[in-house]
């Protein structure tokens, strides 16, 4: 037989075919729309974080030291230049400001303080100017001229000429107050990328805001040949043990970790919507054979061979696919540019909108491989027919045969679908093959309850009229709905509106419970089918309910957290004069009620007992800033916090627990005793334990001071220290540099005069860094609430895909029923009779897949709450009733869209052609 006779016939079926073919388009594009769409947001945030790390990192090699490196340091990077084992270097400062005392954890931006001339061009790529088009740092920052990030002008209202203060904080030198005006606006690209809220000041502006302090810097950017960057990297870390020194490739393997996680995840968030369109094909295809069963026997009996009808219907499922994935790729293109800029907005990322040609391509394909395989089970079960039995009109056999055939089709779907899985994750076997069949697994076991739900749902009575066993089965379903009343609230009532529909519904008029009646038992006339629309359901809205009560347990666990753990809202360090004037203030600061002062040492380690520190640092350890433990090391070691031991001014016991040993006492003054953070105890490498000696070095890199471990502490409590080490003030004294004296304030401000409190407090020491808690709540639920509205909308995509299957559902029951619409006219029903029966039997479906849902999902948080975050996690009510409820409205709006006009065909023409 010709090519073109195959095309034409499958090409004139699906023609043909109408509604039905639409329908199983939709299954398709859906599933593709999903898949591909989540593959170009993958594809894009990985390109924004990987597209070039060298930018990202600075240079081939960034080195940052909590020992500042001074302008002598500086002449070992000339040397190692003028050698050739690097290209060129540039220094930094880099520092948290603000524009005012009112100065928040969101209303804080980075400055670098650069050298204009050199940087960033001497290591990197120059970041891309808005405005003006053609500017370059170099020429702009200069004379208290700076440039700034779009982020920057967009969060503080900011525009091209526009003037504001830069307040400078460091814990190592005086605040510093730069006026400044804007000269210039770039595009997070380059150096700059994905950096947020960034200042470039130059560095005579910042030394001339404070011309008696020496400059020093905290990060030197170095770019170096590509074969002499390992060389490079020991050389420094010879002369700099205390730095921290970080490749491009250190960042790369950091980042792409990060990334491969989110685009799995994406990825398998597709899977699922796809899963869930297979589903539909099965269904969809199924009707559409097995409605011409006689067209199949008369091929057959003109000579037509088996292997000619899979090639046939094969070819119709591939074109179905084709259109579909062709559909679906096309609109994945807009909802994927949506999704990005959800992601852009919610998280401040800089992610550049990138079409992939072979990831849109690769839909297409995705489509035509996902007919195939779902479309395998009809078109096999369709072409296995037998003449005789339709000309005798005798159903098809169900003996062992036919279940062995069926059993080895869903084995060989199962082992397709899974093939394409791994293809759609990059070749990834193991994640393929426990994510695929894990699925089925799970939805086999839900099946079989969502079955046996379906069965007892169908089963209920709907009696003509009141009778004591009814009104006996009435009282045990709302005595049951009591007791889950006083459990889980929402359930009960749930369980309490069910069993009132059933007293209710005596009293209806006779149309009514005929209605209800027949939209009951149709639950249970083609249960397969059911049972696979509520899984879709499921699907979606297992996973929307479970990020809904996760997020908002999570959100009330942190508030509740923030406000019964801070003793304090508002924290100012201060230093030199700056501290008398604070400190002089504090009496007339309204709504202050308490107050500590305690003064602080930013500190190097030098050594461990007497080993230097560098040795607990080897290899890949000392290179990596994602080191846990150099990382830990240098964070639990930098700094000390002092406390007038002498007037009795100790460590709270209500905000720290003492582990072991014991806590400062009044005795201690006029020694270097201090408390250690339990962290490093548990790092049984150092060895570390009461009487331990540690050599501090100051941040003038002179001082240095051999302290005293005499206890180790665990914070209880947010915000119980500002540094690590807890020492006394004759510490923190030996350890500044000199004619430099630092101090934090802990101030407990009354809530309602704390803003007019923070503009005193700003009025009096404007170059203090002051921090105001109060909004902390305010950070912490705006980005839970980001985050939840992002994956919120990635689930959505498979509601999405649930939804289509549901209006599948109803569409094919309609064309099933078609005889049954015309007889049913034929004796006086009217469509809108039938119309309430569709809606209502759809509405119980949506509602009973909904219900199971939300109570898997209420399990699930419950578990993760007791044994994950150690914390008791509920559903609050409200939101399971606008779950459930909702998609049981959603399910009948949907069944009143597809089946409004299919209610209304006339009998006649039903009874003559059907």
């Amino acid at each position: 037989m010709k090519a073109s006779t195959y095309f034409n016939y499958a090409s004139r079926s699906l023609f043909r075919d109408g509604q039905r073919t639409l329908l199983a388009i939709f299954c398709v594009a859906v599933g593709v729309m999903a898949i591909v769409t989540l593959q170009l947001v993958g594809l894009m945030i990985n390109n924004a974080f990987n597209g070039n790390v060298r930018d990202a990192n600075g240079g081939d090699i960034a080195i940052r030291s909590q020992q500042p490196f001074t302008v002598a340091d500086l002449k070992h990077f000339a040397t190692w230049k003028q050698d050739g084992l690097i290209t060129d270097y540039t220094p930094m400062v880099t520092s948290q400001a603000s524009t005012g005392a009112k100065a928040s954890t969101r209303q804080t931006f980075s400055v670098r303080v650069i050298d204009a001339q050199h940087y960033p061009e001497a290591t990197i790529t120059s970041p891309t100017f808005v405005n003006p088009s053609h500017g370059s740092v170099s020429d702009l920052v200069k004379n208290d001229a700076v440039v700034v990030t779009q982020a920057f002008a967009d969060q503080y209202k900011k525009h091209l000429g526009d003037s504001f203060d830069i307040i400078i904080s460091s814990t190592r030198q005086n605040g510093r107050i730069v006026h400044a005006h804007i000269a210039g606006i770039v595009s997070e690209t380059g150096v700059l990328a994905q950096s947020g809220s960034v200042v470039l000041l130059a560095t005579q502006d910042y030394q001339a805001s404070a011309p008696k302090v020496a400059l020093s810097y905290d990060t030197v950017d170095v770019s170096a040949p590509s074969t002499k960057i390992d060389s490079a990297v020991k050389k420094i870390q010879q002369q700099f043990p205390i730095a921290t020194t970080q490749t491009a490739a250190d960042v790369l393997k950091q980042q792409q970790s990060i990334i491969d996680n989110i685009r799995k995840f994406l990825e398998i968030a597709g899977l699922l919507a796809l899963l869930i369109g297979g589903v539909g094909i099965v269904n969809t295809m199924q009707v559409l054979l097995s409605r011409r069963k006689a067209e199949i026997a008369m091929l057959k009996t003109t000579g037509y061979r088996r292997f000619d009808l899979y090639l046939l219907f094969g070819l119709e499922a591939g074109l179905l696919g084709l259109i579909g994935g062709a559909l679906g790729a096309g609109a994945a293109t807009l909802i994927s540019y949506l999704v990005r800029n959800l992601v852009v907005a919610s998280f401040g990322l800089n992610v550049p909108f990138v079409l992939d040609w072979f990831t849109i391509l690769g839909g297409v394909v995705i489509g035509i491989a996902t007919s195939l395989i779902f479309g395998l089970l009809p078109i096999v079960q369709a072409a296995n027919i037998r003449p005789l039995n339709v000309i005798r009109e005798l159903p098809e056999g169900r003996g062992k045969g036919s279940l062995v055939l069926m059993g080895f089709l869903l084995i060989l779907l199962s082992l397709l679908f899974c093939i394409l899985s791994i293809v759609i994750l990059n070749g990834d076997v193991r994640l393929g093959t426990i994510t695929v069949y894990g699925i089925f697994l799970f939805l086999a076991l839900l099946s079989l309850v969502l079955g046996l739900l379906i069965v007892l749902v169908s089963k209920l009575p709907v009696p003509e009229r009141v009778s004591i066993w009814h009104l006996l089965l009435v009282v045990v379903m709302l005595a049951i709905s009591y007791g889950l009343y006083r459990v889980v609230p929402a359930y009960g009532m749930l369980f309490f509106l069910f069993s009132l529909a059933g007293l209710v519904v005596v009293f209806l008029p006779r149309t009514l419970k005929v209605t209800a009646k027949m939209a009951l038992r149709n639950l249970s006339r083609q249960r397969a089918r059911t049972t696979t629309t509520m899984l879709a359901l499921f699907v979606g809205i297992f996973t929307i309910g479970l990020i809904l009560a996760l997020g908002q347990n999570l959100r009330d666990q942190v508030n509740n957290v923030i406000a019964t753990t801070l003793n304090y809202n508002v924290y100012s360090i201060t230093s030199n004069d700056d501290t008398t004037k604070l400190r002089a203030k504090l009496a007339s600061v309204p709504g202050l009620s308490s107050y500590q002062e305690h003064t602080l040492a930013t500190t190097t380690p030098l050594s461990i007992n007497g080993e230097p520190f560098q040795s607990y640092l080897t290899g890949s350890q000392q290179r990596s800033a994602s080191s846990i433990r150099g990382s830990q090391l240098r964070y639990f070691l930098s700094g000390v916090e002092g406390y007038d031991v002498g007037n009795n001014q100790l460590p709270r016991t209500n905000t720290l627990q003492i582990v072991s040993g014991r806590n400062l006492r009044p005795d201690d003054e006029g020694t270097n005793n201090v408390l250690l953070s339990d962290a490093l105890l548990k790092m049984s490498s150092l060895h570390l334990q009461i009487g331990s000696k540690i050599i501090l070095l100051g941040a003038d890199g002179t001082s240095s001071k051999s302290v005293t471990a005499v206890g180790f502490y665990k914070s209880t409590t947010l915000g119980a220290t500002f540094e690590p080490i807890l020492g006394t003030t004759d510490t923190t004294r030996a350890l500044s540099p000199a004619g430099f004296a630092q101090s934090v304030f802990y101030m407990k401000i009354d809530a309602a005069k704390l803003n007019s409190a923070v503009d005193i407090i700003g009025a009096t020491v404007p170059k203090a860094f002051l921090l105001n808690l109060a909004s902390l709540t305010d950070f912490v639920n705006q980005l839970l609430n980001d985050i939840l509205l992002t994956l919120t909308t990635i689930a959505s995509l498979t509601l999405l895909a649930g939804l289509i299957i549901i209006a599948n559902a109803v569409a094919l029951a309609m064309l099933e029923r078609r005889r049954e619409l015309g007889i049913l006219k034929s004796v006086g029903y009217t469509s809108g009779t039938i119309l309430s029966e569709v809606m209502l039997e759809n509405g119980a479906v949506g509602g009973l897949g909904a219900l199971v849902a939300m109570a898997l999902a209420s399990l699930v948080t419950w578990l993760l709450g007791t044994y994950a975050f150690n914390a008791h996690f509920t559903v609050n009510t409200p939101m399971v009733l606008a779950i459930v409820l909702g998609s049981a409205a959603l399910a009948m709006l949907i069944a009143l869209i597809v089946a409004w006009g299919a209610v209304r065909v006339r009998p006649l023409e039903v009874l003559r052609y059907e």
